[in-house]
């Protein structure tokens, strides 16, 4: 294969995943007719304590094959979530009761391997329609059954030292009836069971009166082997409507979400006005009194601020073309995350297909590349740099390596580990082709157009030596007040980043994106405002080297998000180490874009700010 070959093999999986994308909105067509031949199928092995997720395949419990499903995007190849198709047979509105699937033999090895992920808490996820099974949980002396829809169905059980399996699952399929002769499947849940039938007779009840007699049936020890696998199929109707049917997996968005969520965005919108009316009204005070000053020949000391005029545009006296290159990167990313949750809002984070916000994110990112080398080199150019295209370069490697490698990284244990998650070479191949032949073009014809394009002009001339930066009070060291004014950032984002962490690592799913992505623009505003008051201050005692030090302070949120996501993995309980590897290594991937995005946007806004603040001085 050649070059150009790649290269147009790249171009059609792009196009396939947006077309794909879009596909997946929800306009798809489950009806059901009487009797037809429903597909159960299990997703992969997940649990919060192991994080790494698992093949169903790996089980090897009867035989299993793969459906198209499972490698149709690459979202899902990243994310592990390949589907299998079953041997459960289920026909709409047909209940069947006490069923064999199959007659498996168990070794020393497949034994091992059940134990250890009952051990871990591992569930399957079941599927019938893309509607994840609800655990079935009923209480023998209450009759009182109670279904959990976030924790998908355990292997099995221990007590008193030894284990048992969950040889029974009864599928309890709800329907409803749009007409005489078709359904929806609005519903579907399993009660698992242990049953140690003896022998090649299934000892499980054949009659839908006496199923209550299962649960005095001794339970199956996992021992080597052969034991036998049945199931029940038992339909409900049900008033609940094809639309309505992902209801039930939203109920963790309590009053309290939506309270915590309210009052978050009151605060930040309360913040924002008090910031405007007080930055505004003071600026134009003391700009028209110091024009006033200036004209008179009045001048006065105090107005430290406005004196910096030929230095407050000069260049960062360390590494300006590694900040251009993070500036760009992180306004790339801006848009990708902004075009991404914004479709999400729109409804293309169906939750039939999750992976699907992924494909979304990697297309974009890609396209991105253009206004992020735009704006990286405008940058470049206002700083007097003279090597754009190293500076192109430069944008082009920082962030994309730094997520290419990390994710290798991360994947070597997922690999080790045999997990589902795990890309293999050539998976690794196309990501590193998409990042050569589509990202980095794309941020260098996007360098191209930003160095000839008209050079941003600053408002005042900068002076051929940097003036003296008096000393300041500690408190506006940029080290504390990265700490303080992080707190204050972080804390408008805190309620809806549980909910996304819970979403990552504990299999919830999230439904609210129009949230996520107004709370995210508006804490993107929260850390640019800090940044103008804080670099404000600090022009007012002379200060004007503040390029890095707005984007540290933009930044700062990061700190605790790192903070928490620490204290978070000690809610997961995880004790292996490839576990504790993939968790801190995509939390560290996570961190490092949300470092470049809040840095980058501060950063930006400040520009502004200054800029504008400067072009209304009259200077003698």
């Amino acid at each position: 294969m050649n070059l150009k070959d790649l290269i147009f093999y790249f171009k059609l999986t792009i196009l396939f995943n947006i077309f794909n994308s879009i596909l997946s909105k929800g306009i798809l067509d489950y009806s059901h007719d009487i009797n037809s031949e429903l597909q159960i199928q299990a997703g992969a092995l997940s649990s919060i304590k192991g994080i790494i997720p698992f093949s169903y395949e790996k089980l090897k419990i009867c035989d299993t094959k793969k459906i198209t499903k499972a490698e149709d995007t690459l979202g899902e190849i990243l994310t592990g979530e390949k589907t299998f198709s079953t041997q459960y047979s289920a026909r709409t509105g047909n209940d069947s009761y006490c069923e064999t699937l199959c007659y498996n033999q168990f070794d020393e090895e497949s034994l091992n391997l059940i134990i250890t992920l009952i051990k871990r808490n591992y569930f399957i996820n079941w599927y019938i329609d893309k509607l994840p099974a609800g655990l079935l949980q009923f209480d023998v002396n209450t009759k009182i059954s109670n279904i959990d829809y976030f924790t998908g169905i355990p292997l099995g059980y221990m007590t008193n030292d030894q284990y048992y399996i969950y040889n029974h699952l009864q599928f309890h399929i709800l329907i409803n009836e749009i007409s005489k002769k078709k359904f929806n499947i609005v519903g579907f849940n399993i009660l698992p069971m242990s049953i140690n039938h003896n022998g090649d007779t299934p000892l499980c009840s054949k009659e839908a009166k006496n199923l209550l007699n299962n649960f005095n049936i001794q339970p199956q020890p996992l021992t080597q082997g052969q034991i036998l696998f049945t199931y029940d199929v038992i339909f409900e109707k049900s008033n609940n409507t094809f639309a309505l049917r992902w209801d039930h997996y939203k109920t963790s968005n309590t009053k309290i979400h939506w309270i915590g969520i309210f009052l978050s965005e009151s605060i930040i919108f309360g913040l924002t006005l008090l910031i405007i009316i007080i930055l505004v009204k003071n600026i134009n005070t003391e700009i028209d009194l110091y024009n006033t000053q200036i004209i008179n020949f009045e001048f006065v000391d105090y107005y430290t601020w406005k004196e910096l005029s030929g230095d407050v545009f000069r260049a960062p006296l360390k590494n300006p073309m590694l900040l251009s290159a993070i500036i760009g990167n992180g306004f790339q990313l801006f848009c990708m995350l902004t075009i991404t949750l914004c479709l999400g809002s729109f409804g293309f984070s169906n939750p039939e297909k999750r992976a699907n916000l992924l494909n979304i994110g990697i297309i974009f990112f890609c396209i991105m590349g253009l206004p992020g080398g735009f704006i990286s080199t405008k940058i470049y150019q206002f700083f007097k740099g003279k090597f754009w295209l190293l500076n192109a370069l430069l944008t082009s490697v920082i962030f994309p390596g730094t997520l290419f490698f990390g994710y290798f990284f991360v994947n070597i244990f997922l690999a080790l580990e045999r997990s589902s998650a795990a890309v293999n070479l050539s998976d690794i191949i196309s990501l590193f082709v998409l990042w050569i032949f589509c990202t980095f073009p794309l941020i260098l014809i996007g360098s191209f157009l930003g160095i000839k394009s008209k050079a941003i002009a600053a408002p005042c001339k900068t002076n051929a030596v940097p003036s003296f930066v008096p000393s300041k009070p500690w408190y506006l060291h940029y080290k504390f007040m990265t700490f303080v004014t992080g707190f204050i950032s972080f804390g408008t984002f805190f309620i809806e980043l549980s909910y996304v962490m819970g979403a990552l690592w504990k299999h919830q799913i999230y439904f609210l994106a129009t949230f996520l992505w107004v709370s995210l623009f508006l804490f993107l505003i929260i850390c640019a405002e800090i940044s103008i008051i804080v670099i404000f201050w600090n022009l007012c005692y002379g200060d004007y080297n503040w390029w890095w030090k707005s984007f540290l302070i933009g930044a700062s949120p990061v700190i605790y998000f790192v903070i928490f996501s620490i204290y978070y993995f000690f809610t997961l309980q995880v004790r292996r180490l490839s576990a504790m590897v993939v968790y801190f290594g995509i939390m560290g991937l996570i961190s490092a874009m949300a470092l470049f995005i809040c840095g980058s946007i501060s950063v930006l806004f400040t520009f502004i700010f200054v800029k504008f603040t400067y072009s209304r001085i009259k200077i003698n």
